[in-house]
């Protein structure tokens, strides 16, 4: 099936979309929270589901990309990831640059976004677990 037309029918109701409450501005606002959507906004140029090439960053820092081969199998869509290390920004950023540009340019931007976010999301989750004490083992010594 064409990308356009499986926009078309998934874009009224899919169990993805989040619609939140009306706005002073523009309405209700709608989210997806569908894999491969690295804004999470509910628009056909960010869908994981619709586009036959999608890059899914997860907030553990799995890397997975879609394979448009195996369509019709939906646990087999994303291929087994690469894992970013929360260590350092930048070259997080530079494999999941990498990887992105291989397979959707247009969405470079977003990727870094989401990358730096989930780095620093991870840091401050690591930050705030207890530290554990290395409990020091004594010998008997044997006289």
């Amino acid at each position: 099936m064409s990308q356009t037309l499986i926009w078309h029918l998934i874009r009224d109701n899919n169990s993805f979309m989040v619609k939140r409450e009306r706005t002073s501005r523009r309405g209700a606002v709608q989210f997806s929270s569908e894999p491969g959507n690295l804004m999470n906004a509910h628009s056909f140029k960010y869908s994981g589901l619709a586009n036959n090439r999608a890059v899914d960053i997860s907030s553990d820092l799995l890397i997975r990309t879609k394979d448009s081969k195996v369509e019709n199998k939906p646990s087999k869509v994303y291929s087994a990831g690469e894992t970013l290390h929360a260590h350092h920004i930048s070259k997080a950023q530079a494999k999941a640059v990498a990887l992105v540009s291989a397979t959707r340019p247009d969405l470079l931007a977003a990727a870094k976004v989401r990358v730096t976010k989930a780095v620093k999301g991870l840091r401050a989750k690591n930050a705030n677990r207890p530290k554990k004490v290395a409990k020091s083992a004594k010998r008997g010594s044997k006289n």
